[in-house]
């Protein structure tokens, strides 16, 4: 059979009638690119700072300071516009032109200022597009009648898959051209980006907005959703333990135990293998033992997973350390979402702001306090400390134990 000939406009129109048929599908594929695109930058920001620009380590932490309150600021903003019924595409637009924005005036004037003022506040936008993804994602998967806790899986494990390969492939880039080659793959990166959600992404998607009066309580006031909060809270405490313990492990593997400069990369791809696995499992664990004790026992894990790393001392010894690393923080970003989400009270999208918001203030505290650790200790010490996180989450995940009962089951 001779196949059939398209014009440009009927092959654009096939195109998306194909999209159309597998939108679940190419969901995951617009997440998943522009993961490739904010994790190229996120890790390199600091190396670009130092050794780009030549300037003292302390300014990173005001870099990242801006861009963190930044991203807070701008997450709860578009958690509370999608629960109102605003459309997501445009959100979603505007953090791709804040990403573009942000690569384009560093490439312009290499200038620090430039780094603290124009970057930082465009990156910060463009950091919520992953909220506004793990809403769309999640109110898709309702209206469509998915599996939602396989569907939230399977967007977790695209992030997981993003930070697999593209900070790894960004430092190679800079190792080879430079450090603004960097951002130049970053600028074609999302060029794929808009072109995907051009494409993908419907434009009159909304969360069906919510009774003004909901949540109201008797004096009128917004009451606080305590249940949904506790949830957060754990998750910045896994967070937290989580930062610590992978921001002190590369110095700690070289400088420390004396293993080859492959060791943390090699690490790396052990735990986010493991991790993408434990992810994907979640949809059963949760059916197997309900989401908060899942959540308890990736606590547990995390514990035993700090000690070991924290006594390597050979490179099979770091193999089983990081395979536990990623056997439990998978299960925790597997379940972590659907578990807050369980407490949203028909904000849904305010609820996986929350829970972005936990993991980036968890994450810049952490990030903060390995190096003061390291400084005043050593690293080992920092992974050893990561276990206080752990245990914090535990203590939060049984002491509200009681407010299963406001939780909506998914």
């Amino acid at each position: 059979m001779a196949r059939r000939k398209l014009n440009g406009p009927a092959a654009v129109w096939e195109f998306m009638g194909l999209i159309q048929n597998h939108r679940s599908v190419w969901n995951l594929v617009l997440l998943l690119v522009g993961v490739l695109s904010n994790s190229a930058i996120v890790p390199f920001m600091g190396v670009y700072i130092v050794e780009g620009l030549g300037k003292e380590p302390w300014m990173i932490s005001v870099y990242s300071s801006l861009t963190l309150l930044v991203a807070v600021t701008i997450n709860r903003r578009f958690g509370e516009w999608i629960d109102e019924g605003r459309t997501i595409a445009p959100l979603v637009l505007l953090c791709i032109a804040a990403f573009v924005i942000a690569n384009s005036a560093i490439l312009i004037v290499q200038s620090y200022w430039i780094v603290v003022s124009v970057a930082s506040l465009c990156f910060g936008v463009s950091s919520a597009a992953l909220s506004a993804m793990y809403s769309y994602g999640r109110l898709y998967a309702e209206r469509e009648r998915l599996n939602i806790q396989r569907y939230n899986s399977y967007l977790r494990s695209m992030t997981s898959l993003g930070w697999m390969l593209s900070p790894a492939l960004a430092f190679f880039i800079a190792g080879q051209f430079g450090h603004l080659a960097v951002f130049k793959m970053a600028l074609i990166a999302a060029g794929f980006w808009a072109l995907l959600w051009y494409f993908v992404m419907p434009k009159d998607f909304t969360a069906a907005a919510r009774p003004a009066l909901q949540n109201k309580a008797s004096n009128g006031q917004e009451s606080i959703n305590r249940p949904l909060w506790h949830a957060g809270l754990a998750c910045f405490f896994f967070s937290f333990a989580h930062i610590l313990c992978s921001s002190a492990l590369p110095l700690f593997y070289i400088q420390e135990v004396g293993l080859p400069t492959f060791a943390p990369g090699l690490s790396f791809s052990v735990k986010t293998f493991v991790e993408i696995g434990a992810i994907l499992s979640a949809p059963w664990l949760i059916g197997r033992v309900g989401a908060r004790n899942a959540l308890l026992g990736a606590a547990l894990l995390g514990i035993v997973a700090f000690m070991v790393l924290a006594a390597v001392s050979s490179l099979p010894q770091m193999i089983v350390g990081s395979a536990l690393e990623g056997l439990y923080y998978g299960i925790f970003a597997g379940v972590g979402i659907t578990f807050v989400q369980s407490f949203a009270a028909g904000r849904m999208a305010r609820a996986t702001s929350l829970y972005m918001n936990g993991l980036f203030l968890g994450g810049l505290i952490a990030g903060s306090s390995m190096g003061l650790i390291a400084q005043i200790f050593d690293f080992r010490t920092a992974i050893q400390l990561a276990s206080l996180g752990a245990i914090a989450a535990f203590v939060v995940l049984v002491a509200t134990r009681r407010s299963d009962a406001a939780s909506v089951p998914v």
